[in-house]
């Protein structure tokens, strides 16, 4: 496959006309056993516009989006391009026919470089590929659409934000591409990743691929989607194009079915003593760099504490280092009094701590494993039984839990790593949750929730924080840190700047620091 004056990636693309319906799905129907997770939904895909699918986790966004990806066939309905009926099962097939995906969870080799691994997706099959020809390609691309990505880099090196950036190079890479699916394309970035994102789509548009776009953020929808399908329970609910009009407002009513949406309330701050306290904290990253230097801060009782800041700054370090899955290079860490500088992580849960990581499908699920087993390996009790497990009665505890059935956590007895990102974010929380935790090291808790969770993971976190319990809050969603926090930090430059109070400081005040890494 890699070799010297090899055969070059063809660049002809094919014809992509403004306007014209290149995929249309009719009826299409599917079911899993006594499940019906889509219900006679029809979709149209035209190049040059983008089109929002939109709806709650478990609304059947993403099982749509694998019927015309080829994951799954249809029981029903009609799927043709450009006029014509067509057969998209298998990915393969799908990929002849034009069809990219950008899944939530990347299809990335970590042990290879960047150039290696869009040589995998893009290079003819039985054919070798020029690594000078393949980097003239990635550069002509990125500089296109503004894709910073190093083709030397290992994918492991990378934060979610840059392996992202390769997916999407794959998919522009590949001379047949005529439109591109994005599964919840910026629950990994940060605002500004974002912003950056949305001025990509648009230039999607200039050049007429047709997108599909599955988000939950409607603000995102207002801004660059041309349609708009929205989903409840399978079957669509709402659909219109922009010249036809839709609201942000209209959009959420239709997604929860006119739910009330509950506000944020916290206690008045009061004084807290100190649970944790860090002083002198370096940090090195995967490969030896220092990502963070001399960082000290204290978090007291009942109190949530926000971390800011660009995406690969330190965030996943730092709260891997409170909860022992990473060594300290200098500095200590005190939990009540108590030192627990390098700690096990099985120490540090008995001490009441608990731990959601950043990218739970990939750092939290045991193939094979269901639910209530991962809940019992997060510390839910066991009942005895004879020389077994009384498995009932475990479920039990696990059902009466208000906190599970406000996150609406999926049948306990399905496979965890058949769960999609939403339900594995759920998952987790629950896990961490039934804890009772004294001190909560959360990094993106609403990241791939629809709005109705969303608004309940952030309740559950403010009502936890009033009932004593400290939350070290990592997200890259401002609004959600200025409504939850006490405090914010911003981990910036190798350093820890703050802290700020959400009442005296504002959002963009809060961007210019984690964009020039100095204190307002």
């Amino acid at each position: 496959m890699f070799g010297r004056g090899s055969q070059q990636m063809s660049a002809v693309k094919p014809e992509r006309i403004p306007g014209q319906i290149v995929l249309e799905a009719k009826g299409l129907t599917i079911r899993f056993g006594s499940l019906t997770a889509n219900d006679q939904v029809d979709l149209k895909v035209i190049a040059g516009q983008v089109h929002a699918v939109l709806g709650e986790n478990g609304a059947g966004k993403s099982t749509l989006m694998k019927m015309l990806y080829g994951v799954y066939v249809p029981d029903e309905g009609t799927l043709s391009m450009d006029g014509k009926p067509v057969v998209l099962h298998p990915p393969a097939q799908a990929r002849l026919h034009g069809i990219r995906m950008v899944f939530q969870d990347f299809r990335l080799v970590p042990a290879l470089t960047v150039l290696d691994n869009i040589a995998l997706a893009v290079a003819t099959k039985g054919t070798r590929y020029s690594p000078k020809s393949m980097r003239e390609e990635i550069a002509k691309v990125a500089t296109r659409y503004r894709i910073d990505v190093n083709p030397d880099a290992y994918i492991w090196q990378l934060d979610l934000g840059q392996r992202q950036r390769v997916e999407i190079l794959k998919a522009l890479l590949s001379p047949d591409t005529r439109i591109v699916i994005f599964d919840e394309p910026t629950s990994v970035l940060t605002p500004h990743e974002v912003e950056a994102f949305l001025d990509m789509i648009q230039v999607l548009k200039k050049d007429g691929y047709g997108v599909l776009l599955i988000t939950h953020k409607i603000t995102e929808v207002m801004a660059v989607a041309d349609c708009v399908t929205v989903l409840r329970q399978g079957k669509v609910t709402f659909s219109a194009t922009k010249s036809e009009g839709f609201t942000e407002s209209h959009l959420v009513e239709t997604m929860m079915g006119a739910k009330p949406m509950p506000s944020i309330k916290r206690k008045e701050e009061v004084h807290r003593e100190c649970l944790l306290d860090v002083k002198g904290l370096t940090v090195s990253g995967d490969h030896g760099q220092i990502v963070l230097e001399d960082v000290s801060f204290s978090l007291h009782r009942g109190e949530i504490v926000g971390v800011a800041g660009i995406s690969g700054n330190g965030q996943r370090e730092l709260v891997e280092t409170l909860f022992g899955l990473r060594h300290t290079l200098t500095g200590n860490i005190n939990l009540d009094g108590k030192d627990i500088t390098n700690e096990r992580p099985g120490v540090l849960l008995d001490m009441g701590m608990a731990f959601v990581s950043e990218d739970p499908v990939k750092e939290s699920v045991i193939p094979g494993f269901t639910i209530l087993e991962h809940m019992i390996l997060g510390g839910l009790p066991m009942t005895p039984k004879g020389f077994g497990v009384d498995w009932g009665s475990t479920l039990r505890q696990l059902e009466e839990s208000e906190d599970v059935r406000r996150l609406k956590l999926a049948d306990p007895s399905r496979s965890a790593s058949e769960l999609s990102g939403g339900n594995i974010q759920r998952m987790v929380l629950s896990r961490a949750l039934l804890r009772n935790p004294r001190l909560l090291l959360v990094s993106y808790p609403s990241r791939g929730l629809d709005i109705g969770t969303t608004k309940a993971v952030q309740q559950i976190l403010s009502a936890l924080a009033d009932q004593g319990s400290t939350i070290l809050l990592i997200s890259e969603d401002l609004s959600e840190l200025f409504e939850l926090s006490d405090r914010l930090v911003v981990l910036a430059n190798r350093q820890l700047l703050g802290p700020y109070h959400p009442l005296e400081t504002d959002m963009h005040t809060i961007g210019r620091v984690m964009l020039k890494g100095e204190s307002a």
